[in-house]
């Protein structure tokens, strides 16, 4: 066995070729020495070229003073290597470094390596015996020789020698180079330039990728997205709520889209606080675990310390926690709400009036409509059956059934009526809709003539009141609380008191020249009793104290117009609402005065007389079109009054006020307050008018009127066709449905905290790469191991178990500048001029890592300048 002393027994086998830089081809010395380490106090390597013996590079060294030893190393084990003897020759590395190439010896030029001597040139042996494969647990702050090199952006391979005798290639990237601790050998030599020297004019692509642009992709992804989300549910805003379910699903999938975005580019600033802080201070170990750990375990944020110690980090990693809210928050900004949907379009089944197509229908022959005959308002009596006959006439009879029984619902209803589905056949399934339409027919005007006890009845312009009729027939001086007189100078029937079937008179032709004439129109003479206190209990009869005081008697009048009509109609929900909106009285039906008491006797079984009787309105024959439309027009005005005054003419006795005795329809109707007596609303005059309104609206509800006629086209019959593209007319339609709405205020100030909180983040992970010279450091297991390695944190007690000790996990460590050799950090000797950027430590090489405080010297980056902190 081999004594540690004897240092030139071992054999020098032949070494392979290789070339390296000279930085290199010192970092494998220094490789094959870890394998071979001799325990000299001040051990010196020099290396002269062979080509220029003038040219000599020396660099001082130093190693461990520890006894002559073994100091194994990883894949370092049983027989120690073989001394090798080699050459180098220096020459220029392709990334412009000062390198040398190694070549084994020929036997006529074979150094050996010996005893270090001064002055000695070339390489001494180490000779090394096999018996000390092992070494003890190096000192505090000894490294064991591992292969280095400054870093270089560009990928680079080096050769290294392996204890297995022989060379091996190695390739590195820049990230590896990164976290490789870098040499100071290849910093020695006047010659060669320092990292990033301006005069090694580094090859590059005309595009490559940059690390830290992933950060700022990142962000700007995430601020994409939230622009989608906008755009998104804006695109949703006030439409109907249709696949709600997958609608909210795409909101959610953007959202987390856009978090996940402005996560990843503050976790990758994050990522670069961490090593600026341990790169500036010095933590504990428990507060480092809970740093790097910060945004993946919550339970890392109880740690007190990185509140202190890493301000900005954790700031950081609790913006990460709490970018769930992000989700949480946007998804409510989207509502589902019922709302009220509208829209102005043309609607094909509206309909209005046009008594001018009643005029000049011929019942003869009637209009039929896809099977559905046009019914008239009117009836009409003749003079012949012979229409050829010059006598020949058509005579008004009074109204048909069909009026009659539209006008009754009206008032049994106390509403206009609708057709059944006119809905669906106006707005559609599903819808409701609004129209206006306009319209010219006949309405009743009515005016107060009296007010109060003994007070004279005014004449209704020209007419004079009816004989009798006057306040003392009403309470309190009368027993009536109504009493209506509607029939004055109406409309005889039957014309001829001998006339046969069809009113075809018996006796024969001249007839008289009044028979069928429109003479007037009746006027509506209403009188009616008001009760002072609607409220208080009246007396019930005129025994009773207070009776004369506890009513007022009144009367009025209401004259037959044409009126132009526009009414509002509303269909919601299957049912018609109208509103008359404007109503313009134009001129009397019948421009005429009645004459009291006085006969016709003209040969007629109608005996009314009114002035001026060239007035009248007489019946015509087809010689004479324009008189005869305009008979059938005042036929149908007439028709609709007298269903009107069918109903208001009467008495209803009230002597006995709570035992009324009714002569009259009056009940049928809303006219009546019933709750107060069965006397009359207050307002009764404008609710006679609009009773009558609701008489004429109800026409719509039979289609087969001839009257009825499409809006659109108002002198063509609508009959109960459903309506085309021909009769469409402006309307407005609507419907109660569930929409989205669409809060975007919300949504922005979520969306926009977030974005300000990523975007600080941002920065601060740019200032730290700035600092860091544009360098991106990650916490991978690479960086992790990197940063760790060597026997600098073997000072500590590490456990085999996951849980340290409480000692261990408050000491401080930093990461720095940590010395090669056991006495610690290097002190600065010397800065070379001609590249300021370099500095050069004495006391042996210089490795990044994690240290103890006090092991480690902290750096800090100023452009390309490293100086201590």
């Amino acid at each position: 066995m081999a004594e540690p002393g004897d240092w030139t027994s071992q054999p020098i086998p032949p070494r392979q070729q290789s070339q390296r830089s000279f930085a290199r081809t010192l970092a494998s010395s220094r490789t094959s020495a870890s394998h071979r380490r001799i325990a000299s106090d001040d051990f010196s390597l020099s290396c002269r070229s062979q080509a220029d013996e003038t040219f000599e590079l020396n660099r001082p060294s130093t190693v461990s003073p520890e006894p002559r030893q073994w100091l194994p190393i990883m894949g370092a084990s049983g027989v120690a290597s073989p001394t090798i003897t080699m050459t180098s020759e220096p020459v220029w590395s392709d990334g412009g470094d000062l390198g040398s190439g190694s070549f084994p010896t020929s036997p006529k030029r074979a150094p050996s390596f010996s005893q270090p001597q001064e002055g000695l040139d070339g390489f001494q042996s180490v000779p090394v015996s096999a018996s000390q494969s092992t070494r003890p647990k190096p000192a505090p702050m000894q490294f064991e020789d591992v292969p280095a090199d400054y870093y270089s952006p560009a990928p680079s391979s080096r050769s290294f020698f392996s204890p297995r005798g022989r060379f091996q290639h190695s390739r590195t990237n820049s990230h590896t180079n990164l976290l490789s601790t870098p040499s100071t050998i290849a910093w020695r030599s006047p010659r060669t330039p320092p990292p990033y020297s301006a005069a090694i004019p580094l090859a590059r692509r005309w595009w490559h990728w940059r690390p830290a642009w992933f950060m700022y992709v990142s962000f700007f992804f995430g601020v994409a997205c939230a622009i989608g989300h906008h755009i998104f549910y804006k695109s949703l805003d006030g439409k109907p709520a249709v696949n709600q379910l997958a609608m909210l699903r795409y909101g959610t999938v953007i959202s987390f889209a856009a978090k996940a975005g402005l996560v990843a580019a503050v976790v990758m600033a994050f990522r670069q606080r961490i090593w600026a802080t341990v790169r500036s201070k010095f933590l504990s170990v428990a507060a480092l675990d809970s740093l790097f750990a910060a945004t993946e375990d919550v339970t890392a944020m109880l740690n007190f310390e990185i509140y202190k110690r890493a301000k900005i980090a954790v700031l950081l990693a609790m913006f990460v926690w709490l970018t769930p809210l992000v989700i949480i928050l946007t998804g409510n900004t989207l509502t589902m709400e019922l709302a009220l949907w509208t829209e102005n379009t043309t609607c094909p089944g509206i309909r209005t009036l046009n008594f001018t197509m009643d005029a000049i229908e011929e019942w003869r022959q009637p209009t039929k409509i896809n099977g559905w005959y046009g019914l008239s308002l009117s009836y009409w009596n003749k003079t012949s059956e012979d229409t050829g006959d010059p006598y020949w006439f058509d005579y008004y009879t009074g109204p048909t059934n069909p009026l009659t029984r539209v006008t009754n619902q009206a008032a049994y209803l106390g509403q206009a009526v609708g057709y059944t589905g006119a809905s669906v056949d106006i707005c559609g399934a599903g819808w409701n809709c609004s129209y206006t339409i306009n319209f010219t027919a006949p309405a009743y005007k009515c005016t107060e003539l009296a007010s109060g006890v003994g007070s004279e009845v005014k004449p209704l312009g020209n007419q004079k009141p009816p004989v009798g009729f006057n306040t003392k027939l009403i309470l309190p001086e009368g027993n009536f609380s109504y009493y209506a007189y509607t029939s004055g100078g109406d409309y005889a029937f039957p014309q001829m008191k001998d006339s046969g079937p069809g009113g075809i008179p018996t006796t024969g032709p001249p007839f008289p020249k009044n028979l069928g004439a429109f003479r007037t129109e009746p006027v509506l003479w209403i009188g009616y009793a008001v009760r002072t206190d609607p409220d208080g209990q009246p007396p019930l009869n005129r025994t009773m104290p207070g009776w004369n005081e506890a009513f007022i008697p009144k009367v009025m009048g209401c004259e037959h117009y044409v009126a132009h009509y526009t009414v509002a109609v509303n269909l919601t929900s299957g049912h018609q609402f109208t509103n008359v909106t404007e109503r313009e009285f134009l001129y009397p039906v019948m421009n005429t005065t009645w004459i009291q008491g006085k006969d016709a006797d003209d040969g007629t079984a109608d005996n009314t007389t009114a002035v001026p009787a060239s007035n009248y309105v007489y019946p015509a024959n087809y010689s004479n079109p324009t008189a005869l439309h305009q008979y059938r027009e005042i036929g149908a005005y007439h028709s609709l009054g007298s269903c009107l005054r069918d109903f208001l003419n009467g008495t209803m006795n009230s002597a006995q006020l709570d035992n009324p005795i009714q002569v009259t329809k009056l009940d049928q109707t809303k006219l009546l307050d019933q709750s107060h007596d069965y006397f009359l609303y207050t307002n009764i005059s404008s609710m006679i008018e609009e009773f009558y309104q609701d008489m004429i609206l109800s026409l719509f509800s039979n289609q087969q009127f001839v009257s009825v006629v499409w809006a659109a086209q108002p002198h063509r019959a609508s009959g109960k066709d459903m309506g085309d593209e021909e009769t469409r007319y402006p309307c407005v339609r609507s419907r109660s449905d569930t929409n989205y709405v669409y809060h975007e205020r919300d949504l922005w100030i979520v969306y926009c905290i977030a974005i300000l909180l990523a975007g600080a983040g941002v920065a601060a992970g740019t200032l730290t790469v700035l600092e860091n010279q544009g360098v991106l450091r990650s916490t991978r297991f690479s960086s992790i191991v990197a940063a760790t390695r060597g026997p600098a944190l073997e000072k500590l007690g590490w456990h085999g178990s996951e849980d340290l000790p409480r000692d261990v996990k408050n000491v401080r460590v930093g990461y720095g500048l940590v010395h090669r050799a056991g006495s610690g950090l290097g002190v600065l000797q010397e800065e070379d001029s001609r590249y300021p950027e370099r500095v050069v430590w004495g006391g042996g090489d210089v490795h990044y890592g994690f240290g103890l405080e006090g092991d480690v010297r902290q750096m800090r980056s100023e452009g390309s300048i490293f100086r201590q902190r």
